[in-house]
């Protein structure tokens, strides 16, 4: 990865995914464990498009981490535009959500484990294609009363979206109080929760930590809460994951969203997985208020991903064996 292709890099997140603008206050987080050539390369692109950049490095956090960092809750709150290359505390993400309501947007990207993917599921793709494939997903899924999920592992679960706002899942952060994740793009909604009930077949990744599953981890969920994990050493390990949360509502499916980046490859990083084509995500836990679910507050948030799924909404095939129907326009 050259310093050129990082600069490349920089400037398609700040225009592109961003849309900084000239006098704004541009704040980059980033941790111990960070690519700095990428965090530097963003830092100097938000120069360049005119912003008031801050750079701010910080010791790397986990999910239960409850130390204070007034610095970076003080840089996070004043800041318009926010970019994440760190892994935030729980108390991190809570001000980064305080920001938002006051205006500032944010989007994120977890460089860590992530490698080549990156930058070639940003810089090596057709945005604009994916972009229109989302827009057409999205007003599908908002006007949908029966998603139905199955694959040839197991998984048998279906629920309502109709009434749930749809996000697109591109990275991009226009308006005030958005936030979102890169490289995508994969869109993403929250079902309703009362609606969700079935099994879940679990046999392709668990995130935090990432890993690949060995055996398969069924998942019974009813109105939209697991109450019954099986399977092996995963199984009891993804059990034990949640539990030691001591959170009732870490076992609440929070949302739902499905791959439909084709650079992305499945295998390498859960970051890349929940972007390939046709791969589907179920996260579990912390839901963001952007969502507009009724699961409530969290300290935790776990994604699970299921390889080639077959959706049907409402009847219709949106997708089979991981492939999206060719109305999407996506090989």
């Amino acid at each position: 990865m050259g310093a050129m292709r990082w600069g490349e890099w920089g400037t398609a997140v700040a225009r592109t995914l961003l849309t900084i603008k000239p006098g704004e206050s541009f704040l980059i987080l980033a941790d111990t464990w960070s690519n700095m050539e990428a965090a530097e390369a963003c830092f100097v692109a938000g120069i360049n498009e005119g912003a008031m950049a801050q750079l701010l490095v910080l010791p790397r956090a986990v999910a239960s981490d409850t130390r204070v960092f007034k610095a970076a809750e003080g840089a996070i709150m004043g800041a318009d535009v926010i970019l994440s290359l760190a892994g935030l505390s729980s108390r991190l993400e809570d001000v980064t959500v305080e920001a938002r309501k006051q205006g500032a947007r944010m989007t994120s990207c977890d460089l860590r484990n992530a490698g080549e993917w990156v930058l070639v599921g940003l810089l090596d793709t057709d945005y604009p294609l994916m972009l229109d494939a989302a827009e057409k997903i999205a007003k599908l899924w908002e006007d949908t009363t029966v998603c139905h999920v199955t694959s040839s592992a197991g998984t048998d679960i279906s629920f309502q979206l109709k009434g749930r706002p749809c996000d697109l899942g591109d990275g991009r952060v226009v308006g005030p109080g958005e936030t979102d994740f890169f490289p995508g793009v994969t869109p993403s909604i929250a079902p309703v929760e009362s609606t969700v009930n079935g099994t879940i077949v679990v046999d392709g990744t668990v995130a935090s930590p990432y890993s690949v599953t060995v055996k398969p981890i069924i998942l019974h969920l009813e109105q939209g809460v697991i109450t019954e994990v099986e399977g092996g050493s995963d199984a009891r390990a993804f059990q034990e994951l949640l539990e030691a949360s001591g959170e009732a509502t870490a076992f609440h499916m929070a949302h739902f969203n499905i791959g439909i980046n084709a650079a992305g490859k499945v295998g390498n990083s859960m970051e890349e997985d929940e972007m390939a084509m046709g791969v589907v995500t179920f996260g579990f836990g912390r839901q963001d208020p952007d969502f507009k679910g009724t699961v409530g507050p969290c300290s935790v948030h776990v994604d699970v991903t299921l390889r080639a799924p077959n959706l049907q909404l409402d009847g219709v095939p949106m997708s089979e064996d991981g492939r999206l129907n060719p109305e999407f326009g996506l090989a």
